[in-house]
This record gives structure tokens, sequence and C-alpha cells, in this order.
């Protein structure tokens, strides 16, 4: 089976990706969270939408639905970031009854901890780079891949004579 669109190039993501942050200052982010609310049925963000993209199932070839949306927009990228604000929380708790040395390498954890969530979200964001797959370690564990709508994938219509 395949999809009945190409896969979005990286170029184009990243004008999506842009486009979604200009939309989230324009609307102090209150109309951006409502727009994406009610788009995530249809498995797009505000960005997706105006560039004519649409998230898909890798499992089903199906518009990614509304949960699915969820899980990948907004479930993956906290796990991620409070994976990363767990040791600092908790560095940052005992700091006060370390001494003065075990307090700098507390705040030297800290430090690298929020260095290694930063170097893995720019890693996320330069996956998709890698070969011809197109998809972020989001993409891959969400089981998602994002299509361009503008452009149809000409590989079904060639095998497919009655269109």
């Amino acid at each position: 089976m395949s999809y009945p669109f190409v896969k979005a190039t990286p170029r184009h993501r990243l004008a999506g990706l842009v486009l979604d942050a200009v939309l989230m200052t324009v609307t102090f982010y209150i109309g951006y969270v409502v727009w994406s609310l009610i788009v995530w049925g249809q498995g797009q963000t505000p960005g997706k939408q105006i560039l004519r993209m649409r998230v898909y199932s890798s499992e089903h070839f199906t518009p990614a639905s509304w949960p699915h949306m969820a899980i990948r927009q907004l479930l993956i990228p906290l796990t991620i970031s409070f994976a990363g604000l767990v040791p600092i929380v908790f560095l940052g708790g005992i700091e006060a009854t370390l001494e003065s040395d075990a307090s700098s390498l507390a705040a030297g954890v800290i430090v690298l901890v929020y260095i290694a969530t930063l170097v893995f979200q720019l890693v996320d964001a330069f996956w998709i780079l890698k070969g011809d797959d197109r998809r972020r370690i989001t993409d891959l564990w969400a089981k998602t891949d994002v299509l361009n709508e503008c452009v149809e994938n000409k590989i079904i219509y060639a095998n497919n004579p009655s269109s």
C-alpha cells in the first residue's frame, strides 16, 4: 500500500515549522492553540493546513486522527521536556542541603541535562535530512509521515488503470 501524496520535503516541513512559530507569536498562543485543537482532527497543524501538508499514520496510510496528533504534537514533546526537567528539579531540591563542592557538581549536572535536552531536540529536527525517509525521530515514535497534498503520488496512478 502507498500514500496518495508524496512526502513533504525537508524545506516544506521547515516552512511549516516557521509558519507555526509565526502564528503562535501573532496569535499570542491562544488563537494558535484553539486553531490547533480544531485542525488536529484533520491530521494538521495551522502551518501545515496553510501549506497543504497533512500528517498520515504510517501504519494505516490514513490521515492521523485527533488522538494520534495529540500524541505526536503534545505528549511526545512534553515527555522529552519533562525527562530533561526531572534531574533538574531533583538536583535543585537537594542542592540547598549540599556543601559548596557538591552544590557546584549539582549545578554542573543541571547544565549538562539541559544541554542534552537541547541536543536531542536538534538531532530530532535534523533527523529529517537522514536518507530518503524524510522522518524526524518524533515521526518514528508516533508512526507518522508528513505528506505534501499539492503533489499526487504518481506511482499509485501509474499502477491503477482506472484513473
